[in-house]
């Protein structure tokens, strides 16, 4: 008899949806979709920073709430990847490129970061092309770049250190 009712107790565990129950008090998981709209900006030495408390992130930003902060850190890091790839047009001088350069678009595309004279200059260029998972063209970790600097996390100073020597050379 004690048998069955283990059967009958696992039968009922395996109908909850732990994923359910755990989002039933949780806040809506929508977010800011700017730095500002998070109340966070990068200091003059890259350190992401709130802007009234000059604290660093804080990632439990909702102790009770571990799935919540995870969307929250998320949504921060598409913010941040954003930010970066502006870096890179800005600072680097990288132009972004989508590839196939005649896809429709409603076909497959990405796009990756190049030189400015990638194509006419045969002697020298940069590329950055964009891997597959969370972490992007210029980034080398995202964790990095929320929880150090920019210059930790991205690969920004070598991408300028090798425009100098391109430079140099001319």
């Amino acid at each position: 008899m004690n048998y069955n009712f283990v059967v009958s107790k696992t039968d009922l565990l395996s109908r909850i949806d732990l994923d359910e129950l755990m989002k039933k008090d949780e806040p809506p998981l929508e977010f800011p979709d700017t730095l500002e709209g998070f109340e966070y900006t990068f200091n003059e030495k890259g350190q992401l920073r709130h802007i009234k408390t000059g604290e660093p992130f804080v990632f439990n930003y909702r102790e009770d709430l571990h799935r919540w902060n995870q969307k929250r850190y998320e949504a921060l890091g598409e913010i941040i990847t954003k930010y970066v790839y502006e870096l890179l047009e800005e600072e680097c001088h990288l132009k972004k490129v989508y590839v196939p350069v005649d896809a429709e678009e409603t076909e497959p595309r990405s796009f990756i970061f190049m030189s400015e004279d990638a194509l006419i200059n045969p002697d020298k260029l940069m590329i950055l092309i964009q891997g597959n998972g969370v972490v992007r063209a210029g980034q080398w970790a995202r964790r990095l770049i929320i929880n150090e600097d920019l210059d930790s996390g991205t690969q920004i100073p070598y991408i300028k250190r090798a425009i100098e020597e391109f430079c140099r050379q001319d």
